[in-house]
């Protein structure tokens, strides 16, 4: 009875690890930082500033804590809670630990890949934008070895128990925010400041980190809607053999969005028109027959989230026209369609879990 009391709640022992995680990353960081920039004033931003270190550091342990996150469950490299082969919302008996497969230890490294490089990314950004605002400013070796020892602790800390936690609702959140960051990173680092001019397409054509960036990006949500897809639409314990027939419809039609939208960036305008092009209108017109097929495949949805597929698809249609009449420039028809796209993949990926937190 006793050791029962003094255990502590399963979110605070979380929480718990998470700070240790956090803090051995920050001493240890800290000192690494201070090696390295030992008698030395650091830029804020660029080539061997206390940004730069951040975010390369930065990037490596958020790949390291997302694993180190999913191993605190005693699970095995499984990208969240409801896979190792048990189904979404499918039941398991208590103490009975799981067991990854090949397929989820490929998920939840595509997973901590998206988290490496959406904390690169992000930091870079933030020392650019702090740069800005404090021109020609440099920092101190040893404020900078704190600095840095900081933004990479946070990082281990933030990313671990986002791990810990994950689910497919709150991996809609991470998938966003990395699409967000990288394709923005890329505009913005963009040798052509006109790049707007041509099409969406051009910030992946030179031989630059910005369209490194933009294809990039572009791949690994293209692996990541991928790997979830079939978490997302889990046919298991479905008896309906229509409904069950729409679910595999629609986890078909998600493989073939992200694999899609993976070649977007593999293969890019200037490697093969026809194959980036083919890539690019493939996965609207997979996205067109996902919308009406969702329906049947999750009939427990608010009517609400069938009306929004609806409208995405008609706007999407009318960008289009747009386009093919001249009113709008080819960028503005690509950003349209590309966000409406990823906006109503998000939302589905929320209701998609909200159903399985119901079915518990």
């Amino acid at each position: 009875m006793v050791a029962t009391e003094n255990m502590a709640p399963p979110r605070l022992s979380v929480e718990g690890a998470g700070i240790v995680v956090g803090g051995g990353v920050f001493v240890v960081s800290g000192l690494v930082a201070l090696l390295s920039f030992w008698g030395n004033d650091l830029p804020i931003a660029g080539p061997g500033s206390v940004g730069q270190f951040a975010a390369i550091a930065a990037g490596i342990v958020a790949f390291l804590a997302y694993a180190t996150g999913r191993l605190w469950h005693r699970q095995g490299l499984t990208p969240f809670e409801t896979s190792a082969g048990r189904g979404s919302g499918a039941a398991r008996a208590p103490g009975v630990a799981g067991r990854a497969t090949g397929a989820d230890i490929f998920d939840t490294f595509a997973i901590a890949l998206a988290f490496g490089i959406l904390a690169l990314l992000g930091w870079l950004v933030l020392g650019a934008v702090l740069a800005d605002g404090f021109q020609d400013a440099t920092v101190y070796f040893l404020s900078a070895s704190v600095i840095a020892g900081a933004a990479i602790g946070v990082t281990a800390y933030a990313v671990f128990l986002a791990s810990a936690g994950m689910d497919l609702m709150r991996l809609s959140t991470v998938l966003a925010g990395f699409a967000v960051i990288g394709i923005l990173t890329a505009m913005l680092s963009a040798p052509n400041p006109h790049w707007w001019m041509l099409h969406l397409s051009a910030l992946g054509m030179t031989r630059s980190i910005s369209s490194l960036t933009f294809n990039l990006t572009l791949i690994i949500a293209g692996v990541i809607v991928t790997a979830i897809a079939r978490y997302a639409t889990d046919a298991r314990g479905i008896e309906d053999p229509q409904r069950r027939a729409a679910v595999v419809r629609v986890r078909v039609g998600l493989i073939l969005i992200g694999v899609l939208l993976a070649c977007v960036g593999i293969f890019p305008l200037n490697v093969s028109a026809v194959l980036h092009n083919v890539s690019a209108v493939g996965m609207v017109v997979v996205f067109a027959l996902v919308v009406f097929w969702v329906r049947a495949a999750l009939p427990e949805a608010p009517r609400a989230f069938f009306t929004l597929g609806y409208t995405f698809f008609g706007v999407i249609v009318l960008m289009l026209v747009f386009f093919a009449i001249g009113y709008y420039v080819l960028t503005a028809a690509e950003l349209v369609a590309g966000v409406l796209v990823f906006s109503w993949l998000i939302v589905y990926l929320r209701m998609s879990g909200a159903a399985v937190a119901r079915a518990r």
